[in-house]
């Protein structure tokens, strides 16, 4: 009977056979026999994290040897641009989903095809959303995405239970789980001076949420040429969510929200000590929140009104063209959402792309959040950011506007109308 290290080894094999080679050079030509496989992360990768595990068992099933270049997260994207157009590239990249458009218009990531192809992995095996997200105009697949982490509700039952106020839906349904719910509920929560009902406006996601189930694309058409956050339902959902905090008093002001810059946890802290009884967050805070809060704690769906989606970010690898072990670069991407792979990544919060894999989370695990399986309904639900290869430019433009109205400063539609043109202008540059 063939172990895992042999069926690694036959698949390596198998690969060349069938002509891989040809796909995998990128153009490079560089492919060599070495077993060393490098290996580029934003993160330090910590003793006995979930994906230091991962690793570990994946070179354990084979002769993999893996070489990790960490680099810190503050400035990754850039040493990852610099590199990217160096000569000497990494096996297999960390990628943050919004470059990954703008990379395979370069022509710089290995299209995946080929490997999906041979080793018959079907898209109906994965989600949707994470496994479409790296397919090109053109039908390259030029990344892989390993699980996503959807934006929840997270929610304080005990204020709840103590204000009165119904517990929200625990399945995916926008069902008395409105806007207009979400409203009443956070005001019913809202303590002067104790508690906020609730914060969603520190979370650069919002802009997302809150647009999309208004009606329309969010913050990019879906071709990334114009700037539909200026729309007039886009603008309506960011007003929205300004007037939480300016008209309704629900929402800590802005102004508290910028005095915590700098502090990583601060707005997980203000959950997790009672002074807000609601927030929006990626399924990642999970294992803060269990650490810290002191308190009965769940997930609920975001609030809908006319469509009812959420955020899904994606945690993204890809291959450079120019890498020189695109096989075994393959292997350690394909073991990524294995059963084996998904399950470690699982004990981290990441939702695996494999369906089957995040059945995981649909088990009652004892401990909160006690609606934990909501993640992979949340997922099926899931969307991401329209996405433009001049994304950067796009940002340092308009989200200094989001400071005007989160202050009050200016409205939604005065702010975001003001700079269209100059948003437009950016996403058009170079295309």
């Amino acid at each position: 009977m063939l172990n895992r290290r042999d069926l690694l080894r036959a698949s390596v094999a198998a690969a060349a056979g069938l002509g891989l080679a040809s796909c995998s050079s990128g153009g490079s030509g560089g492919k060599t026999a070495s077993n060393e496989l490098t290996f580029l992360n934003w993160d330090p990768i910590e003793q006995g994290s979930p994906l230091a595990t991962v690793l570990d068992d994946f070179q354990k099933s084979g002769d993999t040897t893996l070489k990790v270049q960490p680099a810190p997260a503050s400035d990754y994207d850039t040493k990852l641009l610099t590199i990217m157009s160096s000569g000497s590239v990494p096996d297999v990249i960390r990628i943050n989903d919004d470059f990954v458009l703008g990379y395979s218009q370069q022509n710089t990531l290995l299209d995946l095809n080929p490997y999906i192809e041979k080793d018959g992995l079907k898209p109906e095996s994965f989600f949707d959303h994470p496994f479409n997200f790296p397919v090109q105009q053109d039908g390259k697949h030029t990344a892989w995405a390993a699980g996503t982490q959807p934006n929840m509700v997270f929610y304080n039952v005990d204020a709840f239970k103590e204000a009165g106020v119904p517990l929200p839906p625990t399945t995916w349904t926008d069902e008395g789980w409105k806007w207009e719910d979400f409203l009443a509920a956070a005001q019913k929560l809202t303590i002067p001076d104790e508690r906020f009902g609730v914060l969603t406006f520190d979370d650069t996601s919002s802009e997302t949420v809150f647009t999309v189930n208004n009606g329309t694309d969010g913050i990019y058409s879906k071709d990334g040429k114009r700037f539909t956050l200026a729309d007039p339902g886009s603008v309506e959902g960011i007003q929205w969510i300004a007037d939480l905090s300016l008209k309704h008093k629900v929402q800590p002001p802005w102004s508290t929200i910028q005095g915590g810059e700098g502090n990583p946890n601060f707005a997980l802290n203000l959950f997790t000590t009672g002074k807000l009884a609601m927030m929006t967050r990626n399924f990642g805070s999970a294992a803060y929140i269990r650490q810290n809060a002191k308190f009965t704690w769940d997930i609920a769906p975001v609030p809908g009104r006319l469509t009812h989606k959420t955020i899904s970010t994606l945690t993204v690898w890809a291959i450079p063209a120019k890498a020189k072990n695109p096989d075994r670069g393959w292997e350690l991407l394909k073991y990524f959402t294995s059963a084996e792979g998904a399950a470690t990544l699982a004990k981290g919060d990441l939702i695996p792309a494999n369906r089957s894999a995040a059945e995981v989370f649909e088990k009652p695990s004892g401990e909160s959040p006690a609606h934990q399986g909501l993640v992979v309904a949340a997922t099926e639900n899931g969307v991401n950011e329209n996405f433009s290869r001049n994304i950067q430019q796009a940002r340092a433009i308009y989200r200094p506007q989001l400071d005007l109205i989160y202050t009050g400063q200016k409205s939604a539609a005065d702010a975001l109308g003001e700079v269209k043109e100059r948003v437009e202008a950016a996403l058009a540059s170079g295309s």
